[in-house]
């Protein structure tokens, strides 16, 4: 996610538009199974009080709506048979950056026969064109939240990382400045769905992180991304001060910066949350998995750069020079994606990226 402010290098819209994403966000879909138990959960610890009349549920970082479908599905599911009768009308908002591609979020939504909105009735989409770093709603006003692979986006990038793009790889005065923008970000996102929830409304994360070393899972990647990079530099294809700029503003905590807000006193006077559950797991590599079942390297290789180009490309090629011509700026981001398609298709798992989740319950409490 990203601050509500228009694009900047350090200020980014995520995400490639007319449904690329939803066509190759496989490993952010497998992460929602997680949720669902939780979800479940959640919907089983509400108040009476907040029962009956409308209830609103909050999808934070929505994307382009497909890996929301089954996660509001179960929600819905669970509310309704709490209340069976009277049923209560039941708001979904979707919420995301400006500039998300919202035409292809309310095609999919209203028309896909997984949507939730098929086989109910009293349920209404919307969505909120907001950063998850700010007030979305007014106060006591979301029954449920559901965020999943989304808080790992920071609101900005804090700064450039000498001679690499991911934030793992950052030393020294930069990785301080990347753990403190991680920081904030996260008491900045805590404190506003505080406010936000109704009395006993809770909250599920589904979160992209880091274990106790610091690992998401995803190094090798993104080392392959930024080696990449450096050799376009080297052919002359991309320019050094481009390169020096690419960073892609996400940052993977450790359980110990996840569970930082909820033992600060300071801050939980002022904002009334309970961390309910905390759960590890690791993602399977869905593309590994398949290639193992087929030995079709490339068919690997095309899926996991189509990932890598879904989720990272319109931050990392953000600040290409204003000089370049579109053909020239896109002919970058295709060989870019060209040669990372062939080193992975000569080494499938030594690429396999097996992402760290945190699972969280939060609570509202009185």
């Amino acid at each position: 996610m990203g601050t509500n402010t228009p694009a900047t290098p350090d200020r980014e819209e995520h995400m490639l538009g007319h449904g690329f994403y939803n066509k190759h966000s496989h490993v952010q879909g497998a992460a929602n199974s997680y949720g669902l138990p939780l979800i479940a959960r959640a919907v089983a610890a509400l108040g009476a009080g907040t029962l009956g009349g409308v209830l609103r549920l909050a999808d934070y970082g929505s994307a382009q709506g497909h890996n929301s479908l089954l996660p509001m599905s179960a929600a819905i599911e669970a509310l309704r048979a709490r209340q069976a009768s009277p049923a209560p009308a039941i708001l979904v908002i979707h919420t995301d950056l400006p500039g998300n591609d919202w035409t292809t979020l309310f095609e999919t939504v209203l028309t896909s026969p997984d949507s939730y909105l098929t086989a109910t009735t009293d349920v209404f989409a919307f969505a909120s064109g907001s950063s998850i770093y700010r007030r979305i709603f007014p106060a006591s006003q979301i029954a449920l939240g559901y965020s999943a692979i989304t808080t790992h986006w920071l609101s900005r990038k804090p700064g450039d990382i000498p001679d690499h793009i991911w934030s793992a790889r950052a030393t020294g005065p930069s990785r301080t400045a990347w753990t403190a923008q991680a920081r904030a970000d996260w008491y900045a996102f805590l404190g506003h769905r505080a406010a936000e929830l109704v009395p006993s409304g809770r909250l599920v994360m589904v979160n992209s992180g880091a274990d106790a070393g610091g690992d998401s899972g995803a190094e090798a990647l993104a080392d392959l991304a930024n080696q990449t990079l450096q050799a376009l530099v080297r052919d002359g294809a991309l320019f050094a001060d481009e390169y020096a700029g690419m960073a892609i503003p996400t940052y993977y905590r450790t359980e110990r910066e996840w569970r930082e807000p909820f033992g600060d006193a300071t801050f939980t006077r002022e904002h009334p949350l309970a961390l309910e559950h905390y759960e590890e797991v690791r993602l399977g590599d869905v593309y590994l998995e398949a290639y193992e079942r087929t030995h079709d390297a490339e068919t690997f290789a095309r899926a996991y750069a189509g990932f890598f180009r879904a989720a990272y490309e319109p931050v990392l090629f953000a600040g290409l020079r204003p000089t370049r011509s579109a053909e020239s700026a896109q002919a970058v981001k295709d060989l870019f994606a060209q040669r990372m398609q062939a080193a992975l298709a000569k080494a499938p798992a030594r690429y396999s990226a097996r992402w760290m989740l945190q699972l969280m319950l939060v609570g509202k409490t009185a």
